[in-house]
């Protein structure tokens, strides 16, 4: 997908998912989260060096970080998965998650365990109503 196929559908897309999924949990905490996709991977976007890479580099595909939803277009395929990834990481956006929280989480559960990501999945399976027409 070319950057303004991607532009084109999260502007079209991301407004409808932020009504639609909002108002199944409320406002969310702070201002709505930007998106961003200047990084490459999330090696080069913690890092801030471009050419940054690590274990995951080849497969991660988006994150909710510091109020910013970051997408790694080189990794995200089609439409789908570009669609599921925005509205898995609204959902982490909108649900009530700490620091702390997160920590518990992380530490009892396996990452498909994890209620928070069942719950971010399971928003994912509605992707279809996002396509645009």
């Amino acid at each position: 997908m070319t950057i303004d196929e991607v532009q084109q559908i999260i502007s079209y897309a991301y407004p409808l998912i932020q009504n639609k999924i909002k108002s199944k949990y409320g406002n969310g905490k702070g201002p709505i989260p930007k998106i961003d996709t200047s990084h490459k991977n999330t090696y080069a976007m913690h890092s801030g060096e471009p050419e940054a890479q690590g274990e995951h580099d080849a497969t991660s595909i988006a994150e909710y970080y510091k109020g910013v939803i970051y997408l790694y277009l080189p990794n995200i395929p089609n439409e789908e998965e570009l669609l599921r990834s925005i509205i898995h990481e609204y959902t982490h956006y909108l649900q009530d998650i700490t620091p702390f929280k997160t920590s518990i989480a992380n530490q009892k559960y396996k990452y498909e365990d994890n209620p928070y990501e069942q719950e971010a999945h399971a928003n994912e399976e509605k992707w279809k109503n996002y396509i645009q027409k």
